[in-house]
Parts: structure tokens; sequence; C-alpha cells
């Protein structure tokens, strides 16, 4: 078996799919479908784990390929907190948990609509709004007024 640390987590072991190769600087490792292991992985994590570690939410935050800052934008959270998360200096909030779980499920599921919402969401300008909303009934029912 071949213990798999290299996606930053300590409790994988590859019974397969790995081969040893020789390295001009030493004995190296090649795994096949390093995308379908990962996927695995990050699966397991989500529908298993009763609460994310910070290696864990480091491990799914580089399979959604986002930089810290624009996670923490879209869970509506500063850098730092992330950055805290990652480095086990402090623990992740449930909210925060579920949506990252959610956004990773739906990037593996290939729907993105969940993670286009949440962008929305987070770039409303609240400065902008305003309180009044006028609405008018049509032929066609209840619609935001012109």
């Amino acid at each position: 078996m071949f213990h798999y640390t290299s996606c930053g987590l300590q409790n994988i072991w590859l019974r397969n799919g790995y081969r040893k190769v020789q390295t001009p600087y030493g004995l190296g490792s090649s795994i096949s479908d390093l995308e379908g292991l990962h996927a695995v992985i990050g699966m397991h994590i989500v529908n298993t784990k009763p609460k994310l570690s910070g290696a864990e939410v480091r491990f799914l935050r580089k399979e959604l390929d986002l930089p810290q800052v624009q996670l923490a934008q879209l869970l509506g959270v500063s850098e730092v907190s992330v950055r805290g998360w990652e480095n086990h200096r402090t623990k992740i909030s449930k909210p925060a948990d579920k949506i990252l779980r959610l956004l990773y499920s739906q990037h593996i599921n290939g729907d993105g609509d969940t993670k286009e919402f949440i962008e929305r969401l987070s770039y409303l300008n609240r400065a902008e709004y305003t309180q009044k909303f006028e609405i008018e009934e049509s032929d066609r029912g209840w619609q935001e007024a012109a």
C-alpha cells in the first residue's frame, strides 16, 4: 500500500493505481487518474466527515481552484478566517462548512448553478440597494415594475 500524503491529507492509503518510478532525484511515484482519485477523496470528505479539518478545507479549496481570498468572499468571511481554518488555528463555522461542501459537491457533479448563485450574492452592493421595491400586477401575474 502507498501512503498518499502529497494531497495534504495524512489518512489516504492507495491499494493500487500507482507505480514506483525512478527519477533523476531518486525514487518517486506515479498515480494514474489523479483527477479521479481527488474526486473520490473530496466526495468522501464531503459525505462522511462530521466536521472539516483545516487540511480538508485546504484540500477542497484547492480542488475548487480557488485562492483563499475568493473562497472567503464566497463564504462571506475574511481571508484571515480561511487562513486560520487551514492552519488549524480556528475551526470552520457550521454554515461555512456546509456551503463549502455544497460548492464542492456541485463542482464534482458538473452543476455550477450553486456557485454562480453564491457568487452573485457575495457581490451584491448593499450601498446601492434601495428600500423601495415596486411591484405591479399584469395579465401575466405579479412582476417587478419597470
